[in-house]
């Protein structure tokens, strides 16, 4: 479980749940950019290789297509929280959190479908953003395909974030938008900033990585702040798995399978009835 399936993956979670929990709606507060420094920037490619060393190196990062992940999510302002889990295999993702009070929330991403379950919202199909987001996150090369991933990668300047001299990296493809703020000496992830849209609007988000640990030569964030909609939301990761997962566990949900089967079966039926274009038409 790479840096997409473990840091991002974690990201995603907490902006999710932004859809289903009931809160005070305000944008979270973005540190302002510091000015530049005078010193050449690295380019995009020599970042990148500076987060994958950090995270252990390519050998590390390619080495477990398969992870399972278990910890806790927690809302401490609210005294809301509970365990939750994560596990990827192979381009499929699955995510549970148990909050209490809440409920369960269920996400996950397979056969190239997005979709979630919550008290509040219910079963879901994710489209648009999110579904790309998910696709993303599903993807267990992480970081070896940051490239591949985005549209255009690009250090856009420096930053102090947290007593930390920071690269600032801008991730784009259509729409998206995210920036990671970069450790100039480690090349840890040190924090990260987007705006997720959610049934609730357009959700400014800032994250911040405070600690990091070692699983079988990876180097994973094991504690992440989020500061959202006024809030703060926290991950704190436990244990992490490389054991071969069924693929029966990423099997959709029976409400899930339900939406999948019925928007196949609409996108059949509006082929079947759409317009038929006459041989040589369009050249009469």
């Amino acid at each position: 479980m790479r840096r997409t399936a473990i840091t991002t993956v974690l990201v995603a979670t907490m902006t999710c749940l932004a859809g289903g929990l009931e809160l005070d709606a305000r944008a979270a507060t973005i540190p302002v950019q510091d000015e530049a420094k005078t010193a050449p920037l690295p380019t995009a490619k020599e970042v990148v290789a500076m987060m994958i060393k950090a995270q252990g190196g390519e050998e590390a990062l390619a080495k477990h297509p398969t992870a399972s992940m278990t910890g806790k999510f927690s809302m401490p302002a609210m005294g809301m929280g509970g365990p939750m889990s994560i596990k990827t295999s192979k381009g499929s993702m699955r995510i549970e959190i148990d909050i209490a009070g809440f409920g369960k929330s269920l996400q996950g991403f397979h056969d190239g479908v997005a979709w979630s379950i919550d008290p509040a919202s219910g079963a879901q199909l994710l489209e648009g953003s999110m579904l790309e987001s998910m696709k993303r996150q599903a993807n267990s090369r992480g970081d070896l395909d940051l490239f591949k991933m985005w549209d255009s990668v690009k250090v856009t300047g420096r930053e102090r974030f947290a007593d930390t001299d920071c690269f600032v990296l801008e991730l784009k493809k259509g729409k998206d938008r995210e920036v990671r703020l970069i450790d100039e000496k480690t090349g840890r992830m040190i924090a990260s900033r987007t705006v997720q849209s959610s049934p609730m609007g357009e959700i400014p988000i800032v994250t911040t990585i405070e600690a990091w640990k070692d699983f079988d030569g990876l180097n994973i964030p094991v504690r992440m702040s989020m500061a959202m909609m006024g809030q703060k939301q926290v991950i704190e990761v436990d244990k992490m798995d490389f054991a071969a997962i069924p693929a029966t566990e990423f099997a959709f949900p029976p409400a899930i399978k339900a939406l999948v089967e019925d928007k196949k079966a609409r996108e059949a039926e509006e082929k079947s009835t759409a317009p038929k274009t006459e041989p040589g038409a369009a050249g009469e």
